[in-house]
């Protein structure tokens, strides 16, 4: 399974609409339709649209990090508003988790994370228009 960030190069390099359609049906998984839901979905909406401060970028090879977006994307309810647990963290807590987070990914997946918090991953032809058309029932 390719990394969402190996998706998102492929389908930036592809010309076409329906060559962009083929790049997300040849790699649909839940991870995937979960970042694009999250990214992309008016609700939820979340704590930080910035990379934290604390945040250092660690030198690690693709494939070589201690987790990925995929074990990681159960945690991101605690960045989220309105949900209880998050609601309840200070803001301390909740950017030194979110570090941790963030450091435990490979660099450019936890750019992927900033983009689910931003609604914008820097992905040319990667928007809400596409992702409706996509997906209908996905997003409002």
């Amino acid at each position: 399974m390719k990394n969402i960030y190996e998706i998102f190069d492929e389908f930036e390099l592809a010309v076409t609409k329906q060559q962009r359609m083929s790049v997300i049906e040849k790699n649909l998984s839940q991870v995937l339709a979960d970042v694009l839901k999250l990214g992309f979905h008016p609700e939820p909406k979340w704590y930080f649209n910035e990379m934290p401060t604390g945040y250092v970028v660690k030198n690690v090879p693709p494939g070589m990090s201690y987790a990925s977006l995929s074990t990681e994307m159960r945690k991101l309810y605690m960045f989220q508003k309105g949900n209880e647990t998050a609601d309840k963290l200070t803001d301390k807590k909740r950017e030194q988790l979110l570090v941790e987070l963030l450091q435990n990914l490979e660099p450019r997946e936890a750019e992927v994370v900033m983009g689910i918090f931003r609604k914008d991953f820097g992905v040319i032809g990667l928007n809400y228009k596409f992702v409706k058309e996509a997906f209908p029932a996905m997003l409002p």
